[in-house]
């Protein structure tokens, strides 16, 4: 009987050990899933931020002198001047920019697309 008792006791430290070690290893995992989530849902918000951007500057520069009754011209000027921004800050740069001012001190933009 002496004996069936220690085992049973050494199988019951065992499996002790197995359950911390499992519940130390789930909470590293949820740590990382929390991690990882977190920079997921900040990516999200700028991506919201950026859209809204682009919402304002098209309602700014073309459903505003629509609504104000200005001419066909100016809105086509307007309308190709915000979509010579928009290709712009694609392509890694301002509308402004020149494309030798990289001695400024700057750092050069990543493009989204190598071909633009």
């Amino acid at each position: 009987m002496d004996m069936i008792a220690a085992i049973r006791d050494i199988l019951i430290s065992v499996y002790l050990l197995a359950g911390i070690v499992l519940v130390l290893v789930m909470l590293v995992f949820v740590f990382l899933v929390f991690k990882a989530s977190k920079g997921l849902i900040g990516a999200t918000k700028r991506i919201a931020e950026n859209l809204e951007r682009v919402s304002d500057a098209t309602v700014e520069h073309i459903a505003k002198p629509l609504e104000e009754g200005i001419s066909v011209g100016s809105v086509a000027g307007n309308v190709v001047g915000f979509v010579t921004g928009f290709v712009a800050g694609m392509r890694g740069r301002s509308a402004n920019e020149k494309d030798g001012n990289e001695e400024s001190g700057r750092k050069k933009r990543k493009r989204w697309f190598p071909f633009l």
